[in-house]
């Protein structure tokens, strides 16, 4: 199991822990009780409106998925290159680029 804390930029504070379990490729995410939705990337903040703080594989999947280059992209074999890969993999493309997206100013750091 690796785990991942969710931070935004310029605050040290985790807003939730992202788990990957090697074994299953799955993803699971936890976000403390004292994260506000405000505090929370915005697909995560849906999930600590309903009081929702441990989300499923699925949903945590997708938030992943969010933030990583697709398999389809049309030069996905240049930017796997240049990425020093063979092959796509998607948890190697998030922590290579720390889980940051342009559409929000989150990242991941290892705990």
């Amino acid at each position: 199991m690796k785990r991942y804390a969710i931070k935004k930029n310029h605050c040290d504070k985790t807003v939730a822990i992202l788990t990957y379990d090697e074994k299953s490729r799955k993803y699971t995410i936890d976000i403390p009780e004292d994260i506000t939705e405000k505090e929370s990337p915005f697909m995560l903040s849906l999930f600590v409106k309903k009081g929702i703080r441990h989300v499923s594989p699925d949903w945590s999947e997708k938030w992943v998925q969010s933030r990583v280059i697709p398999a389809s992209r049309q030069n996905i074999g240049e930017i796997l290159r240049v990425n020093g890969m063979n092959q796509y993999d998607e948890h190697q493309l998030l922590i290579k680029n720390e889980g940051r997206s342009c559409q929000d100013e989150f990242y991941i750091e290892r705990v």
